[in-house]
């Protein structure tokens, strides 16, 4: 009987241990939120390239 009580102790931690991480991981996710950037490049006119 202690033995099914330990290995049921051990399941009930991991089950918690990853729903606690995959609780970080969506958080973490929410805050990584991608940035627009406008890119100009510059004339090859301009700069005697062509």
């Amino acid at each position: 009987m202690n033995t099914h009580l330990m290995i049921a102790i051990a399941v009930m931690m991991g089950m918690i241990g990853i729903a606690a991480s995959r609780d970080l991981l969506r958080m973490r996710r929410a805050q990584l939120q991608p940035v627009r950037l406008r890119v100009q490049r510059p004339d090859d006119r301009t700069r005697g390239l062509r």
